[in-house]
């Protein structure tokens, strides 16, 4: 009967250290998981902080393209204001160029046909 009860002393002994056991891992893993847990907060907020960064830089640049698109807009009715302004001189240089050829031609004609009397009234004088 010893043997048996030894046994049953021996089985109990080891539920004993098993259960003491599996406290401490229970502890350890409670432990690991306040860590984890505590980390993953950290990272969060870690998160949270660079996407807050990012909405205020995002609203910090919407506010800039807004202030160069109505400087842009400047910019482009001045530049097409110019434009009309050289469309205009070319046509203007185009009209003086055709009335500077029609005088040319003029005085080349008028010169060409009394070349012999002013030449003739040229060498009288």
């Amino acid at each position: 009967m010893a043997t048996q009860l030894d046994d049953i002393s021996e089985a109990i002994g080891q539920l004993r250290a098993d259960v003491r056991h599996l406290g401490v891992k229970f502890d350890t893993a409670e432990r690991n998981l306040v860590e984890t847990t505590k980390r993953a907060d950290e990272h969060r907020s870690t998160i949270h902080r660079r996407v807050d960064d990012l909405i205020e830089e995002v609203g910090t640049i919407k506010s800039k393209v807004a202030v160069i698109d109505d400087t842009v807009q400047d910019a482009k009715q001045v530049t097409d204001e110019v434009k009309l302004w050289k469309q205009r001189g070319i046509g203007a240089l185009a009209v003086a160029g055709i009335a500077g050829s029609a005088v040319g031609a003029t005085v080349v004609g008028f010169v060409a046909y009394w070349w012999d009397a002013i030449l003739r009234a040229l060498r009288a004088a």
